[in-house]
């Protein structure tokens, strides 16, 4: 079954993807949109995913020809954060499994195979990671527990590698009365950095993001520590630049 082509397209981030065989994809006439990808199962070298494909080209896909100059388009929107910086992969999986599409038409749902391969990352001379927070919310507020969601960049120059030295970097919870973690800050939880769960190969690169959630007791909250700061430990696992912007606080009525 096919369908008209959304309203949803003009918003899909454009990303040229291109294997080792291959130059760099040039928009020749074949192009395909991926939009409601899920992962279904996930190994250490493997996904498999669900999604549907656009054709936002003007030549019919599905032959060899129009796979070869293929390029791939992702929703940047719902991408799923785990897959974010692994696009390429992905890519060349859809240039394997790409349905015969007419220009404008969409796909039902499709499940691909995608093979990871180790990222080949330049470090740049007197390079450096630094992962600060960019944002961080409450997700779910119960009477006696809340989660948390936050996301962390990575604004340095170069990759930070999580698991470089068989530790996992921590995210520690407090509860806290102002606006700056102090010596009187209450723990109130904490959360690691886990391969599998919040980033496949343990990389994450300049200006990527990566999204993590942790659960917290309220238990030791009061109105006299009514706000909440979250603070990202590397735990000697990632050398960063400094460690400006690695604590956020939520301000919150008690």
């Amino acid at each position: 079954m096919r369908f008209c082509l959304p309203a949803l397209l003009p918003y899909l981030f454009l990303v040229l993807c291109f294997s080792k065989t291959a130059a760099q994809a040039t928009y020749v006439g074949s192009r395909v949109a991926l939009f409601d990808v899920q992962i279904l199962q996930q190994k250490s070298k493997a996904l498999k995913i669900r999604c549907r494909m656009a054709n936002t080209g003007r030549q019919i896909l599905g032959t060899k020809s129009a796979a070869e100059n293929l390029v791939v388009e992702f929703d940047s929107l719902s991408l799923p954060a785990l897959l974010r910086g692994h696009e390429s992969f992905i890519a060349e999986a859809v240039r394997g499994s790409c349905p015969k599409l007419k220009p404008g038409e969409i796909s039902a749902p499709i499940w691909l195979n995608v093979h990871l391969k180790s990222r080949e990352i330049k470090i740049a001379a007197g390079g450096c990671a630094e992962i600060i927070f960019d944002t961080a919310y409450v997700e779910d507020w119960g009477e006696r527990t809340m989660r948390l969601h936050f996301f962390l960049k990575n604004t340095g120059n170069t990759a930070a590698h999580f698991f470089s030295k068989q530790a996992e970097p921590i995210v520690n919870v407090y509860f806290v009365s102002g606006t700056k973690l102090t010596r009187g800050a209450i723990p109130a939880g904490s959360t690691s950095i886990k391969k599998g769960r919040e980033t496949l190969d343990g990389l994450l690169l300049p200006g990527q993001i990566l999204e993590g959630s942790v659960e917290i007791s309220l238990n030791d909250r009061s109105k006299f520590s009514p706000n909440i700061a979250l603070e990202f430990d590397p735990a000697q696992a990632v050398e960063e630049c400094g460690r400006t912007g690695n604590i956020w606080v939520i301000k919150l009525r008690y």
